[in-house]
């Protein structure tokens, strides 16, 4: 049985290109495979009801398109935190290879998120691996704005605008209209490169609501690490036991990494030394910061901000074993392995092969 695999979002020749796969799965009696991406690492654990909505109907419109064609719907990486082309291309082949499938049928306008699909181009990961893959041969609508553009536009031309005029000094003509430029500028040339997702208007209310909580916590915390590293760099002994870790966080969207990965920063004594989409390497100036940092301190915080009280309950990454100790104290005594004998973090990817310019 062969079959084929689609990878859907929302798009204006996304109609076309499941009733173009439909029409190539009957022709060699195989089966139609519709799945999308919908990361929320340690958030959900289930699909969003949008997005299995978006399956259903994106299998009735195959349906309609053959008759007693058999599609499949599947939601993938509901438990993990996808980050890069190579990654959401790693879940396609898994799902094709689980399920028998070998072709993958692209919509010429897919990207996996709000940025646009020639900056973050899939298809690229897909060149050296043992799976077929092609365009779907749809026409182009052209380039009409859809919603989410519009909105992502909006949202970044009016911040533009505002960011200018409070440079600019006082409100005259001329700088009302060449901000209005500006703004317009920005809107139309970074609309599908700053999100990684359209903006929800409800969850950056709730989300900023939240930050009346989070910014006076993070202070705090940033005034007591303050007093420590005092202590440690004024102490006659410099009591220092740096540390190395590689930290797995439990957050599901680049924002909500970037503000993780910020505020180990901001608090003296941890430093993020670099990022792989949710995997973290982190910089410990001694135990006591990397007990806080396993402990969850700084994630917990941002899973509040960004999920509310009842996400951010999570034991930390040192108790989920969900860290990699690099160099230090713990990389011997523990062997190079986290807490949980053996549960540490060294990927391998069935895309490594792929394409030298694709870049995280």
């Amino acid at each position: 049985m062969t079959g084929i695999v689609v990878p859907v979002n929302p798009s204006r020749t996304l109609s076309d290109t499941i009733a173009y796969a439909a029409r190539e799965a009957a022709a060699t009696d195989g089966e139609l495979h519709l799945v999308r991406t919908a990361p929320g690492y340690y958030v959900t654990g289930a699909a969003p009801a949008e997005v299995l909505a978006h399956l259903e109907e994106s299998a009735a419109i195959a349906e309609n398109e053959v008759e007693d064609l058999v599609v499949h719907t599947a939601p993938l990486g509901v438990d993990v935190y996808v980050s890069g082309p190579d990654e959401h291309a790693e879940l396609l082949i898994e799902y094709a290879e689980a399920n028998g499938a070998d072709r993958v049928i692209v919509d010429p306008s897919y990207s996996p998120d709000a940025t646009a699909p020639e900056l973050y181009s899939i298809e690229r990961v897909f060149r050296g691996l043992p799976i077929a893959y092609e365009h779907a041969l749809v026409d182009s609508p052209g380039r009409i704005p859809s919603r989410g553009e519009l909105i992502r536009g909006g949202l970044i031309g009016a911040v533009a605008f505002l960011f200018y005029i409070a440079l600019g000094g006082p409100t005259y003509p001329f700088a009302l209209a060449t901000g209005l430029v500006t703004g317009l500028i920005a809107a139309v040339v970074l609309r599908n490169v700053t999100f990684e997702s359209t903006p929800d208007i409800g969850s950056g209310v709730r989300i900023a609501a939240r930050g009346v909580v989070f910014v006076p916590f993070l202070l705090w915390e940033i005034a007591k690490a303050n007093v420590l590293f005092a202590y440690v760099v004024l102490h006659p002994s410099l009591p220092i036991e740096p540390h190395l870790d590689e930290v797995e966080m439990a957050v599901g969207s680049g924002l909500s990494v970037t503000a993780v990965a910020n505020a180990i920063t901001l608090t003296p004594g941890t430093l993020t030394v670099d990022a792989d989409g949710h995997h973290l390497l982190v910089h410990s100036l001694n135990g006591t910061a990397r007990e806080d940092l396993l402990d969850g301190l700084h994630e917990g915080a941002v899973r509040n901000l960004f999920y509310g009280s009842a996400e951010g309950d999570l034991p930390g990454p040192g108790e989920r074993g969900d860290y990699h100790p690099i160099a230090g104290p713990a990389a011997v005594t523990d062997g190079g392995e986290s807490l949980d004998d053996g549960a540490t973090n060294e990927r391998e990817s069935p895309v490594s092969g792929a394409d030298s310019e694709v870049s995280q």
